[in-house]
């Protein structure tokens, strides 16, 4: 959501759902600029349990200190040492070929683990942060023609083209040289987006009516299946780290209006539907998704205007708060400061504190719950 002054925030935004989620999003680049510090205050001034989930983006991949790294460790001690949990999503989207450490296997990969080390050897983190490796869906990979778009003269490009044919395209694999291995990954997650039916996405249309298992599963990304490849062959947890339906408004360079097509509500409604309020089949599939979080943003992106939101407007808020309340009780969410919430321990009612939630043993045993979050950028 758009936290700038005068426009969103976390308390706005559970005064429009009536429900606390679980956990809420913060960005900020890295190394540290200590002029923007993630404004955490706006979290804590719900009064909730809601954890941190802090996304750090890299400004460069060479050149990164050991004093840089220290510095961002202590930063999230001081989250820790005040009993909050953290989920620390590092360069997300590595994969893609948008942000300046995109495209880059081997230096994002080395700075990753230098990071994770750090962390779990400080006795104020150790234990309470999870990291979570979370590329973009593989539809459209490489994305070329992007600003960070590998060249064949890079040194990764071999490293790129998995299937070895001397050309990086849709039929290599979009995921796995980015992976930083078992031992430094805590999670994984995926962007999963309904941009329409085809790049350059600038037509809205209604979302095919399994569009979110053909991310999930890879249909459209040459066969490569996230979920089987990372989270249950590796046996980690599964974030559902952006998700969102784009409304396109108008065209950037010409500000010509998009046709609304099927229309706003129905789009991101047919969307949602799928797995959002319709956590039963969601689960059954996918039985290691453990959280996702909501992109509520506006922004302008590649050539179009678009529009993620589901809470700004009152027809679709209400249209998602009457499909969403009948299976609220399916999802594990936040409770007032210093009060436990509800979790499940082995399929048994239990009452755990939100710490609890970052154990393996909660993890594993969460089949029928899991978090929901709502991202605040």
């Amino acid at each position: 959501m758009d936290t700038n002054p005068g426009m969103d925030s976390p308390i706005n935004f559970i005064k429009r759902v009536n429900f606390n989620p679980s956990f809420f999003h913060l960005a900020e680049d890295f190394p540290l600029d200590f002029n923007k510090p993630p404004p955490v205050e706006i979290i804590d001034a719900t009064n909730t349990n809601a954890m941190y989930y802090l996304t750090i983006y890299p400004t460069k991949l060479s050149g990164v200190t050991d004093t840089d790294i220290n510095e961002l460790v202590k930063q999230i001690a001081g989250y820790t040492n005040k009993g909050k949990q953290v989920f620390i999503r590092f360069g997300p989207e590595m994969n893609g070929s948008w942000f300046v450490y995109g495209q880059q296997p081997t230096a994002f990969k080395a700075l990753w683990s230098k990071i994770v080390t750090a962390t779990r050897a400080n006795p104020l983190t150790a234990g309470k942060v999870a990291f979570v490796w979370a590329p973009n869906f593989g539809t459209g990979y490489p994305y070329p023609g992007g600003s960070s778009s590998i060249t064949k003269d890079s040194a990764d490009y071999k490293t790129l083209d998995t299937n070895g044919d001397g050309t990086l395209d849709a039929k290599d694999d979009p995921y796995t040289p980015y992976y930083p291995g078992d031992d430094v990954v805590d999670w994984v997650g995926l962007s999963v987006y309904w941009f329409g039916l085809e790049s350059p996405w600038l037509v809205n249309v209604l979302p095919t009516a399994t569009a979110f298992d053909d991310i999930i599963v890879g249909k459209n990304a040459n066969g490569y299946n996230f979920y089987d490849m990372f989270s249950t062959k590796k046996n980690k947890p599964f974030m559902i780290s952006e998700t969102g339906t784009a409304l396109h408004e108008y065209i950037l360079a010409s500000n010509a209006a998009v046709a609304p097509g099927p229309g706003e509500l129905t789009m991101k409604q047919a969307f949602w539907r799928q797995y959002i309020t319709n956590p039963a089949s969601m689960v059954s599939k996918y039985p290691r998704i453990k959280a996702l979080c909501l992109f509520e943003w506006r922004k302008p992106e590649e050539q179009t205007m678009r529009d993620f939101r589901i809470t700004n407007k009152t027809e679709i808020l209400n249209a998602f708060l009457q499909d969403f309340n009948p299976v609220k009780s399916s999802y594990l969410l936040a409770g007032n400061a210093g009060v436990p919430i509800p979790g499940t321990d082995n399929g048994k009612p239990q009452t755990k504190s939100a710490a609890y939630l970052m154990e393996p043993k909660f993890i594993a045993s969460l089949t029928s719950l899991w978090l929901l979050a709502f991202l605040v950028i």
